[in-house]
């Protein structure tokens, strides 16, 4: 019994744990590279980054909080396409309400100031290599 009640434990400790993210050095160099680029963008002055139910202060009470991906029908680079797709993201603005965003297209205009999704990670691909796609990153900056 005792190992029993152990072992639950431990398989529960594991449930609970935060998944982590599949290491870079298992993917092609093309997606490395990619994720790399993607990495500066969202590190660039201002931008400021976060995961799905994360928050986002962008100052002056402009919180914003992702919780869901709409749409991410982006053209895989490694793809022809015959539309370049887009990222529509559903997210909550603090003492706002819910929003949608679309990438790279205008500010979201709120009375604490205007915010534009600028940057998303990981980028589209048709060869990821099975399960170890990131979880998606946002990255947003006051427009």
């Amino acid at each position: 019994m005792r190992a029993f009640l152990i072992s639950a434990l431990l398989l529960v400790g594991c449930a609970s744990a935060p998944a982590a993210e599949p290491p870079a050095a298992n993917l092609p160099q093309h997606i490395r590279e990619d994720l790399a680029q993607r990495d500066a963008a969202l590190a660039e002055a201002g931008v400021v980054v976060a995961r799905i139910n994360e928050s986002a202060n962008l100052g002056d009470g402009l919180v914003v909080r992702p919780f869901a991906v709409l749409e991410d029908s982006r053209c895989p680079q490694n793809a022809r396409c015959v539309w370049a797709g887009r990222l529509r993201l559903n997210l909550v603005v603090e003492g706002v309400g819910e929003r949608e965003i679309i990438l790279g297209e205008e500010a979201v205009q709120t009375p604490r100031g205007a915010f534009e999704l600028v940057a998303v990670s990981p980028g589209p691909w048709t060869d990821w290599p099975e399960g170890a796609m990131p979880a998606y990153r946002f990255g947003f900056k006051r427009a």
